[in-house]
């Protein structure tokens, strides 16, 4: 990816259109940043563990991971 992954994070979450999946809304964003599939896998898995942790969204948890850097 040509984009730090806490900016693909914060567009994904900035970006997610009303009914629309967070997951839909990252590979949207990795995609506009020339990065592969397994960017989205890597990217997605981090934000569903994090979620899964805290026991929030996944933009919520999106929006953490981003802060963090």
């Amino acid at each position: 990816m040509k984009a730090p992954p806490a900016q693909v994070l914060r567009e994904a979450g900035r970006d997610q259109h009303a009914n629309e999946t967070f997951e839909k809304a990252l590979g949207r964003a990795v995609r506009g940043h020339q990065g592969t599939f397994q960017d989205y896998e890597d990217l997605i898995g981090k934000v569903r563990a994090r979620a899964k942790r805290d026991k929030t969204t996944l933009g919520d948890a999106a929006k953490a991971l981003a802060a963090e850097g």
